[in-house]
């Protein structure tokens, strides 16, 4: 027996027709592939430009990726790098300061949500999927999430 999908369960984009929209990390921007506001999962393509730093930050939620092209590494672990064909998952709870010395593009997966960090471990914001449609809304598309019950 096969099942297929129905319009009500099946949700297809266009990323190549997409604008990308600057991104909480400086020197990144994004596409908002998918969020679900029951699950707090979004789906994004980021892409960095070269020589972008992200601050030190916590994921609250594990978070999944593939680097499609260009790469990064960890400030803190500059030998262990992300190169583009790599698949990386970091668990809920890692924090790190990735760094992308020639820039490059990665689609991730976040199981929820992403905090800022200062030196000293204090939180200085957060990320999550509202944030994410909010930002991509305010640039001209129109999304709205899976789960919404709002």
């Amino acid at each position: 027996m096969s099942v297929l999908p129905t319009p009500e369960t099946l949700f297809t984009c266009r990323p190549d027709t997409m604008d990308w929209v600057p991104w909480a990390m400086p020197g990144a921007h994004f596409k908002l592939l998918h969020a679900n506001a029951a699950t707090g999962h979004f789906t994004l393509l980021i892409r960095f430009a070269a020589g972008a730093e992200a601050p030190i930050h916590r994921h609250v939620g594990a978070v999944e990726g593939y680097m499609l092209e260009g790469g990064f590494y960890y400030k803190d672990d500059p030998d262990t790098r992300f190169d583009a064909g790599s698949y990386l998952y970091e668990d809920e709870g890692a924090v790190h300061q990735p760094v992308s010395p020639h820039g490059g593009v990665m689609f991730a997966v976040f199981h929820g949500p992403v905090e800022g960090l200062d030196d000293d471990g204090n939180l200085t914001g957060r990320i999550h999927w509202k944030w994410h449609v909010k930002a991509w809304n305010a640039a001209g598309h129109d999304y709205v999430p899976d789960g919404l019950t709002e």
